[in-house]
C-alpha cells in the first residue's frame, strides 16, 4: 500500500514502459474507499485482468484499523491501493485517483468510477465501462430507479435533480450517482473541478453539461440493511452538494441589503424627487451599484464560484452583465412606478427576478472555468 502523498515510479508494480509493452492502456477502474465492511474484498476480487486495463482503489483516510483490509486488496486483487493518513472526502479521493492514473497510463481513454460502499455490483460497472467504449466522447451515468430507493435517499437526489434542470435546462435521472465512465476529454475538467467532498460530483455535472452528450444507464437500486455501508450525511451532504446556489443567495442578499439601503440613502435624503424626475432615479441606482457591485464581484468570484481563470476574463463578462441588469432594472423601474408610490418595493421585485437570471448567466458563463475537450453532442438516454 502506497501513500499518496510520496508516490514514486519505483512504487508501482509496473511501470509504464513496462506496461507499453504489454497493450496499451485503454480504461482503467477507481474506487474510492472509506473504512470498508467486510463485503469489500468479495467484490474486489470478482474483479479479473482484462475486464479493465488499470485496476485503483484509494484508501480515503481510512486509517490503521483498516490496513489489514487494503493490504489484503492490493496483494490478493487486481488492484492496486493507495492512501494517506486522514479523511479528505470523496472528491479528493477521485481527483487524487484520477492524477495517480494519468501518472501510471497517460494515454487512458476512458477512467470509470464506482462506489465501494456495496451500492454498486460487477455487472452495472462493466456496463457503464462498454457503454463508455462505444460513446468515447459521452459521460456515461449509470442511474438508479429512485421509485425503490428510500425515500430520503429520492428525496434528495430529486432536489439535486431539479436543481440541475433549472441551472442547464438538462434533464438528468441521478445526480448523485457514482458510477460514471469518465472520456478522456473531460479528464482536464474533472481534475479542475472544485470540491472534496459529496458535492464534487455535482459540480462536475454543471460544467460537464455544457460540452458533453450524457447517457444513462440504468442499473441495479441497491439499499442494503436501510444503506447503513454510506457514509453520505443526509443533511449535511444534502447542504454541501447544494453549496453553490446557497452562497450565492447568502451573497446576494447581502449584496442586494446593501444596494437598496444605498439606494433608500439616496432616494430618500439626495434625490428626493427621484420619482418623478428620471436622470435622478438613475443617479439613485448608479451610486447604489457602485457600492454594491465590487463587493458583491469579489464574493462571487472567490467564495462562490471559485473562479480559477484570470481576473479579467471574469470581471469583463460580470461588468457587462451588471451593467445590463443595471440599466435593465432601472427602466422596470421606471415603467411600474405607477404601481406603488415607493419606489423600493418595485426595485426589490425586479431585483429577485433579475436575480434569478443573473445566477444561471454568473454559474455557466462568467464564472465558468476555461473550456477542455469538444463540445457534446445533445443529451440522449439509452
Amino acid at each position: 500500500m502506497t501513500s499518496a502523498n510520496f508516490l514514486k515510479e519505483s512504487d508501482f508494480a509496473c511501470t509504464w514502459e513496462e506496461n507499453k509493452i504489454r497493450y496499451k492502456p485503454v480504461n482503467a477502474l477507481l474506487i474510492p474507499i472509506y473504512e470498508p465492511s467486510e463485503k469489500v474484498l468479495p467484490f474486489l476480487y470478482s474483479f479479473k485482468k482484462g475486464e479493465f486495463d488499470a485496476f485503483l482503489v484509494v484508501d480515503d483516510g481510512s486509517g490503521e484499523r483498516y490496513a489489514s483490509i487494503f493490504k489484503d486488496v492490493e496483494e490478493k486483487t487486481v488492484f492496486s491501493v493507495i492512501s494517506y493518513p486522514t479523511n479528505k472526502g470523496k472528491g479528493f479521493a477521485l481527483k487524487t485517483g484520477m492524477t495517480e492514473l494519468l501518472k501510471r497510463y497517460p494515454d487512458l481513454d476512458e477512467i470509470v468510477t464506482a462506489d465501494g460502499d456495496g451500492q454498486h455490483i460487477k455487472e452495472d460497472i462493466i456496463s457503464v465501462a462498454n457503454a463508455g467504449k462505444e460513446h468515447p466522447s459521452a459521460l456515461i451515468l449509470g442511474v438508479r430507479d429512485w421509485s425503490k430507493a428510500p425515500p430520503k435517499s429520492a428525496s434528495g437526489n430529486k432536489w439535486s435533480a431539479r436543481y440541475f434542470r433549472f441551472a442547464t435546462s438538462r434533464k438528468i435521472t441521478d445526480c448523485q450517482t457514482g458510477l460514471r465512465a469518465i472520456p478522456s476529454d473531460a479528464f482536464d475538467m474533472a481534475l479542475a473541478t472544485y470540491g472534496y467532498r459529496f458535492d464534487y460530483e455535482m459540480n462536475f455535472l454543471l460544467p460537464a453539461s455544457r460540452e458533453f452528450g450524457f447517457i444513462e444507464v440504468p442499473i441495479h437500486t441497491i439499499y442494503e440493511e436501510g444503506n447503513k455501508g454510506t457514509h453520505f450525511r443526509p443533511v449535511a451532504d444534502s447542504l454541501l452538494i447544494m453549496r453553490t446556489p446557497i452562497a450565492y443567495i447568502l451573497v446576494g442578499v447581502t449584496s442586494f441589503l446593501i444596494d437598496i439601503l444605498t439606494f433608500w440613502v439616496f432616494a430618500t435624503y439626495v434625490w428626493k424627487e427621484a420619482s418623478t424626475d428620471a436622470v435622478q432615479l438613475l443617479y439613485c441606482h448608479l451610486c447604489s451599484r457602485a457600492i454594491s457591485l465590487p463587493y458583491n464581484y469579489f464574493m462571487l468570484e472567490k467564495l462562490v464560484f471559485h473562479h480559477k481563470g484570470f481576473f479579467h476574463n471574469s470581471f469583463y463578462k460580470y461588468f457587462f452583465l451588471a451593467v445590463s441588469s443595471l440599466f435593465t432594472g432601472y427602466f422596470l423601474t421606471w415603467a411600474f412606478r405607477f404601481l406603488s408610490s415607493s419606489l423600493t418595493w418595485i426595485k426589490v421585485v425586479i431585483d429577485i427576478i433579475l436575480g434569478i437570471v443573473k445566477y444561471l448567466i454568473n454559474l455557466m458563463i462568467t464564472f465558468a472555468n476555461r473550456k477542455f475537450g469538444r463540445k457534446g453532442k445533445a443529451h440522449y438516454s439509452r
